[in-house]
């Protein structure tokens, strides 16, 4: 039985120190705690969230977020326009949006604010915010990322046991590509689970079948995420349903299966990690698909600053990728985006190895891309 508590929360907006060079938000929003689609493998469920372990039967309804948000972008002095995620410890999609409506209420605020939005789902109920997110999309920039984890309805079923079938999210993607123009749409295999979902033909097969559906791009996460109660909840139902991939598990992760307490790596084994990486990488050249998505460019001091970082970010991204340094190059691309003035005053000065992680070749392209 699910379980709606109304509760009163003293902030909804999340700022992050450095914007997500994935999903490229610098803000985040959860319109609910908790998630009714109860996908098996969700990072929510760790400690670091603080929810209880079954957290898709009690669902926690955030109150006047609506006056919660428009509050703080009127009152705050350092908030300028930027991406908004609308996701994280939830679906913002879920069945408690067809009565509560709080992710509406925030993208009505947001609009209103001149705010992009980046939303994360597995619901076609975001089709009945189309015309509010086309609209964002036409103000500033939107994108549409719909989870697919598998295309074999058995697996989906078991992973993520109460949110909609694949083809219902494939539906969302054509929705969106038929009817509003100015939203970015793609799919996001995150995570890819080992020895679920991770053949060559069943990625494909996704890969596939989500250019079919118009998709912009793929992005992609190779192997599950694991720690404490998340890691404990993910192996017992693994056991219980498919027990013969269990010492598969604890060879990838390092454990020794213990139901109390779980000891294991947060990511799989590296190798691991490159060959599914390298496949992803692959099938999406092979089938036309991009790997990243377009980033938000803001129309104001940020503009070369963005940019730039988005070149050297989405370069660290691939050097990552094939196993080639990134780390500086990562580095260099966030301290760049947050810059406070434009790059190219800096660069006048002749200031640009000031730039934290700036070097001689990061400083070279910078000059000739400005």
């Amino acid at each position: 039985m699910i379980t709606y508590i109304e509760r009163k929360f003293k902030s909804i907006l999340i700022k992050r120190k450095y914007i997500d060079s994935w999903f490229w938000d610098r803000y985040g929003i959860n319109p609910y705690n908790g998630c009714q689609f109860g996908c098996i493998y969700c990072d929510s469920r760790s400690a670091k969230y603080h929810l209880p372990t079954d957290f898709e039967n009690t669902i926690i309804i955030k109150q006047n977020v609506r006056e919660m948000l428009d509050q703080r972008l009127n009152r705050a002095r350092t908030l300028i326009p930027d991406v908004v995620g609308i996701a994280g410890a939830c679906d913002p999609y879920q069945p408690a949006e067809k009565k509560y409506r709080n992710t509406r209420s925030c993208l009505e605020i947001l609009i209103n604010h001149s705010y992009p939005v980046h939303i994360i789902t597995k619901s076609p109920l975001v089709l009945e915010d189309r015309a509010l997110l086309e609209g964002i999309g036409k103000q500033s920039w939107c994108t549409v990322s719909v989870t697919i984890t598998t295309i074999n309805k058995e697996r989906a079923r078991f992973l993520e046991y109460r949110a909609p079938d694949p083809e219902s999210r494939f539906k969302i993607i054509r929705g969106i590509k038929d009817n509003a123009s100015h939203i970015q749409v793609g799919v996001l295999i995150i995570p890819i689970i080992p020895f679920l979902t991770d053949s060559k033909n069943e990625l494909e097969e996704l890969v596939k079948a989500s250019k079919v559906s118009g998709a912009d791009y793929i992005l992609f996460g190779s192997g599950l995420t694991m720690r404490d109660k998340q890691a404990l909840w993910f192996l017992r139902h693994l056991r219980e349903r498919y027990p013969e991939v269990t010492s598969n598990y604890e060879n990838l992760y390092r454990f020794t299966y213990d139901p109390a307490l779980y000891r294991g790596t947060y990511q799989p084994l590296r190798k691991y990690v490159a060959e599914k990486n390298l496949l992803m990488k692959n099938l999406c050249e092979k089938h036309s698909l991009a790997c990243r998505i377009k980033r938000y460019i803001p129309d104001d001091y940020r503009k070369q600053n963005y940019r730039i970082a988005e070149h050297l970010l989405n370069q660290s991204y691939e050097n990552q990728i094939s196993g080639k340094t990134w780390t500086n190059i990562f580095w260099a691309g966030m301290n760049i985006q947050n810059l406070k003035e434009p790059i190219e005053e800096i660069a006048k000065r002749g200031d640009l190895k000031t730039v934290r992680n700036v070097n001689e070749s990061i400083e070279g392209f910078i000059y000739n891309n400005i």
